[in-house]
């Protein structure tokens, strides 16, 4: 008896630990608003502060506005920020203000220039507690060249493949994915008679690496290439808003191209895209490959090649 009397105020007990719990958890969240004292504004981007410029912008005015609770902006910069990360850089020179007699606002102008890529600026606000209020402009240019990330990419397919696609800062894929229709060019090793009876690692034109008895894929396009004069100097010295020296050149006109370490190289896609490939290695490999036939064969010679484009799009 006494058990079961312990049982049922066990039970009554926890009946009632469970009403507060379910009473404490369906309570509603309490919002709070924070209002800063300082409010950073741009007469450009309006809350997002993101701006896009046209095509051919070489530098972009922007108004800054600073309101305040009360007078308690005591110091206003401009620094330039880390477009990707939006961190804060160096102090823009002549930006730095100082009130001797805080204000409650404040409005500046600065104008940006040398666009040749996407920028941004920080502004930050100091106030007389000596609490730092921030907020980004980040100008987005409209570029007339792409640029691709230095990547990976071999004359098989091994670990990365030997398709590359311009888009997104550059993509390596093999003869399996889904984005054929995106291939600029590719690479294989392929003989060269110009060069000797061994295969060597060359640029190939997509839509002819059947008939150059290499692995391919339906859906390829037509892409031309041609090896340049052009020096790394120069090509590093294009920039996002000046096509020129790719318009200079003229359109290629070759299926196969050996490639060589350190060298340019011009290509023109069927969709009407027109770029530049730096090869800045060339690495031999080998390991077991897949040839046309289906089979793998074992120490297959092959080139791993590190490049990165610049390409005009149509």
């Amino acid at each position: 008896m006494l058990l079961k009397n312990i049982k049922m105020k066990n039970i009554c007990l926890s009946a009632i630990l469970g009403i507060a719990l379910f009473s404490s958890c369906s309570k509603e969240v309490e919002d709070i608003q924070y209002t800063p004292n300082v409010k950073i504004q741009f007469a450009q981007g309006g809350d997002s502060s993101i701006v896009t410029v046209p095509k051919g912008t070489a530098e972009f005015p922007v108004k800054i506005d600073v309101s305040a609770s009360g007078p308690i902006v005591r110091m206003f910069e401009i620094y330039n920020a880390d477009a990707k990360t939006g961190n804060r850089g160096s102090l823009i020179a002549g930006t730095q203000e100082a009130f001797s007699s805080p204000k409650n606002s404040h409005t500046a102008s600065f104008n940006v220039t040398g666009l040749t890529e996407n920028r941004c600026i920080k502004i930050v606000v100091t106030d007389t507690l000596e609490r730092v209020y921030e907020k980004n402009l980040f100008i987005r240019i409209t570029p007339s060249v792409v640029f691709s990330n230095s990547v990976k990419i071999e004359t098989v397919e091994n670990y990365y493949g030997p398709y590359f696609a311009t888009w997104l800062s550059g993509r390596v894929y093999m003869r399996n994915t889904q984005y054929a229709s995106e291939i600029d060019w590719s690479l294989g090793d392929v003989v060269i008679p110009s060069v000797g009876t061994s295969p060597v690692a060359a640029l190939v034109n997509p839509s002819l690496r059947g008939s150059n008895n290499l692995l391919t894929a339906p859906g390829l396009q037509n892409t031309k290439y041609s090896l340049t004069a052009m020096t790394v100097a120069e090509y590093s010295a294009i920039t996002n808003v000046n096509a020129a020296a790719i318009t200079a050149l003229a359109d290629p006109t070759q299926d196969i191209v050996q490639v060589l370490a350190g060298k340019i190289y011009l290509f023109k896609a069927a969709n009407g895209k027109k770029g530049l490939i730096h090869v800045s290695a060339v690495t031999a490999k080998t390991g077991t490959i897949e040839n046309v036939s289906g089979e793998w064969k074992p120490a297959t010679a092959y080139s791993e090649l590190t490049l990165s484009s610049k390409t005009m799009l149509p």
